[in-house]
C-alpha cells in the first residue's frame, strides 16, 4: 500500500487525510514516477528515474530512444512492461509512453524538459 499523489503533494480523502492505493493504481503510480522523475534527481535512491528529460524534438529516432529510456527507468518494477512510446514533435516534447500488466494497462505522458 502506498499514499496517492497528485500534483507533487498528497491526494486527501474524504476525511482530510492522505488518501491510500494499492493494486493497479499504485502500480502506475510507481511507473509514473521512475518515468516523470529525472535520473538521479532523487537523493535517497539516485538509480530512481529516467532520461527521457534529455530528449529534444530534434532528436533522432525520438520514439526508439524514448522507447528504451523508458524500459530502462522501469526495468526494476518488473510487473510492468513498456509497449510503445511515441514522442510529439514539438517543444515541450511529450513522450507518451504506453504500459502493459497483467489485467491492464495506461498511458504515461512525460513532458521532456531540460531546464528541470
Amino acid at each position: 500500500m502506498d499514499t496517492a499523489l497528485a500534483g507533487g503533494d498528497f491526494s486527501l480523502g474524504a476525511n482530510g487525510l492522505p488518501r491510500g492505493i494499492s493494486g493497479e493504481e499504485e502500480l502506475l503510480q510507481r511507473a509514473a514516477i521512475r518515468l516523470r522523475v529525472p535520473l538521479g534527481r532523487f537523493a535517497f535512491q539516485p538509480t530512481l528515474g529516467s532520461r527521457l528529460y534529455t530528449l529534444r524534438p530534434e532528436t533522432e529516432d525520438k520514439d526508439a530512444n524514448a522507447l528504451a529510456m523508458a524500459q530502462e527507468a522501469l526495468r526494476e518494477l518488473s510487473q510492468v512492461w513498456v509497449e510503445s512510446a511515441v514522442c510529439s514533435g514539438t517543444e515541450p516534447l511529450i513522450a507518451r509512453i504506453q504500459l502493459a500488466w497483467e489485467g491492464g494497462g495506461a498511458e504515461i505522458e512525460v513532458t521532456c524538459d531540460g531546464d528541470i
